[in-house]
């Protein structure tokens, strides 16, 4: 074959691979330059990866002793998730999302005793959710659903503001036989008044005892925009806009099975200032396990949290207060308070959610016993 007709076969091909990726991999409007595999008008998807790896030194209080026993440390991976999200029809989507979370930690106790490295516990489904679209103000969802007990609980991982979510986001995670914070089940959300009004309700499995025949859990959570509007956040609200919206939510949730009741109430704002941007949450929760949980005891949570993103200067002080308060005398020793303070880096001025870094310090004081200091660094690697 003739030198010149070889080159011009070549470039035809190249040619060729080239339009068949750009038909496979569209632009997405949701994301800059976000790949799509687009089958036609109503069948698409994307797939997403989040990385976080993490150096943990955590001080351990000496058994018996109130003093310091050292600090374990730890270089592990926060979280490694794989997600995949999309349409399989006109009104139809759907989202996965598996996790391996604490990779490589172990865990150090002042008597000097070592945890197994956690290095082969394997990917687990964190989110598997399909919702049908019927309307605005009506639409289902359906699989392993997030239970919509707080905004807190509900924030993305990738966009937290925070380091991490609040240590009580998942409070009742553990005797509801949950997984942090998500629950298999089914829930309509809907939309009213300009879409400022946001209602979710859900029946979710819950706990089961023997016999399977006990009633099943249920939630409902309420929620008002007084400016942007969230609508089809799906399946998380934004940790953080980052300025991109201006919000001001409030909101409050419900959640009980049998004797086991829950109650929730929030704040959260997310405002463009001339700075940046401007990020706060203050929650509310009160969670009894009465006869149903006994290991979930009469107690509440606080929390308020806040943080101003400084564009120019591409990073964010942000700073938190928690407390736990226990009801009944006998678990009152358990009552603690958490106070941290960071700072986020952003290098690249846009999509700053998808890579940053985090360095934390967190200082821990329970009513009994010593009070502990963490300091946290974390790397995110974000792509959805």
């Amino acid at each position: 074959m003739p030198i010149a007709a070889h080159r011009a076969l070549r470039t035809t091909a190249r040619g060729l691979i080239a339009a068949s990726l750009l038909l496979a991999f569209g632009r997405s409007g949701q994301s800059e330059a976000q790949a799509l595999i687009k089958v036609n008008d109503s069948i698409n998807f994307k797939l997403g990866l989040l990385l976080q790896p993490q150096a943990d030194f955590q001080e351990v209080g000496k058994v018996g002793v109130n003093e310091s026993g050292g600090y374990s440390q730890n270089l592990l991976i926060r979280r490694v998730r794989l997600l995949v999200g999309g349409q399989v029809s006109k009104n139809v989507f759907f989202f996965l999302e598996t996790e391996n979370s604490q990779l490589g930690k172990s865990t150090q106790t002042a008597t000097g005793t070592t945890g197994v490295k956690a290095l082969g516990s394997g990917f687990n489904v964190l989110d598997a959710v399909a919702e049908w679209r019927i309307a605005k103000e009506f639409n289902v969802q359906v699989g392993e659903i997030r239970v919509p007990t707080s905004r807190e609980g509900l924030k993305s991982s990738p966009t937290q503001f925070m380091l991490d979510f609040s240590a009580y986001a998942f409070l009742t995670s553990a005797a509801t036989q949950s997984n942090a914070g998500r629950d298999t089940g089914a829930m309509a959300r809907g939309y009213f008044f300009c879409d400022r009004l946001e209602y979710r309700a859900g029946v979710f499995q819950g706990f089961r005892q023997p016999g399977v025949k006990n009633s099943y859990r249920t939630a409902a959570r309420l929620q008002y925009n007084f400016f942007d509007t969230e609508v089809y956040n799906f399946v998380s609200y934004a940790g953080s806009n980052l300025g991109a919206k201006k919000i001001l939510a409030i909101g409050a949730g419900y959640d009980t099975q049998m004797d086991y009741k829950f109650a929730s109430a929030d704040l959260y704002i997310d405002f463009p200032i001339p700075l940046g941007a401007f990020e706060s949450t203050v929650q509310y929760q009160y969670a009894n396990g009465g006869n149903t949980f006994a290991t979930l005891p009469q107690q509440s949570t606080f929390q308020i949290e806040g943080g101003v993103f400084l564009k120019a200067l591409k990073i964010a002080p942000i700073v938190r207060y928690e407390q736990q308060t226990f009801t009944a005398d006998i678990d009152q020793p358990k009552n603690q308070g958490r106070v941290a303070v960071g700072l986020n880096f952003y290098p690249r001025a846009k999509a700053e959610n998808n890579f940053n870094l985090k360095v934390w310090w967190q200082r821990v004081t329970p009513k009994v016993g010593f009070p502990t200091n963490q300091f946290t660094f974390q790397m995110q690697a974000y792509y959805f």
